[in-house]
């Protein structure tokens, strides 16, 4: 416990948040490694080092906040525990809702060019790996960075620079095969520019963080779902408008519809936020 205190309250404060995942992504791939005597394959290993960074991560988070912010309301202030069951369960509902309405968005130009085809295969099994992917890619990144990272920088840079700070590391810590320039722009821009929509709804709904985790999860699961057994891209469909490929299956975040109905909704947001904090101050 002196060992960890004394990293959270390095100076100047920002080597500790810098540092703090890397570190803990690092032990977690240290305590996986044993694995390997069993046979692990290499992908798995990744997975469970994961998986031990963010176990780590949610039990060291309610320390952090207390040594370094003199906060004793972790999951209050990230926004997990922000309202009652009920309302979270309506956000997040509501944010899977919206993340299914953006994909249809996506998907309208697609269609009208036939670039899609329709294979109507559906699998139980697929239905339930979107499930837990959605869930569990949802609740981890926006605890990450919607949750912790955005409310660290609060409070050292204050709102505006923090929104775009971590859209920015949002951005940059998704590792990208593509090597087309203009695809690798495409998404290091649609990922920005959701890192900042996502922001914005957290500030939008007071600080909650169920609606972003639904458009997150959603986005995630969903894509997954359809694009594994429900449709299929045709070998001419552009990469600017169903995304960058990988494996034959497009990543829309980078299509040029996601990253225009991304920027609207980032100037919209932004603009109700700036009501928002109007009233409040008012």
């Amino acid at each position: 416990m002196i060992l960890i205190k004394s990293f959270f309250l390095l100076r100047p404060r920002f080597l500790s948040t810098i540092f703090f995942i890397p570190i803990l992504y690092g032990i977690g791939w240290a305590l996986s490694q044993p694995l390997l005597l069993f046979n692990f394959a290499e992908e798995n290993l990744s997975l469970i080092g994961t998986i031990i960074t963010f176990l780590l991560f949610t039990f060291l988070l309610p320390y952090w906040f207390y040594i370094k912010r003199n906060k004793s309301s972790p999951w209050v202030i990230i926004g997990i525990t922000k309202d009652k069951f009920l309302k979270n369960f309506v956000n997040f509902s509501k944010g899977i809702l919206f993340a299914l309405i953006l994909i249809i968005l996506i998907l309208v130009p697609l269609l009208q060019k036939n670039y899609i085809s329709w294979i109507g295969e559906f699998s139980p099994i697929i239905l339930l790996n979107s499930i837990v992917l959605g869930l569990g890619v949802g609740f981890a990144e926006e605890i990450i960075f919607r949750g912790w990272l955005l409310e660290e920088l609060k409070f050292e840079y204050g709102t505006k620079i923090s929104i775009a700070l971590q859209a920015l590391v949002f951005c940059f810590v998704h590792n990208l095969s593509n090597e087309n320039f203009w695809n690798i722009i495409g998404l290091r821009l649609g990922f920005t520019l959701l890192g900042i929509f996502l922001s914005l709804v957290k500030i939008r709904d007071k600080g909650s963080l169920w609606n972003c985790i639904g458009i997150h999860g959603g986005l995630v699961g969903i894509w997954f779902f359809i694009n594994n057994g429900l449709i299929e891209f045709k070998e001419n469909t552009p990469s600017f408008l169903a995304g960058p490929f990988t494996q034959n299956i497009p990543n829309p975040i980078g299509s040029f519809s996601a990253i225009l109905i991304l920027l609207l909704l980032c100037i919209f947001y932004a603009v109700k936020s700036k009501k928002y904090f109007l009233r409040s101050f008012n």
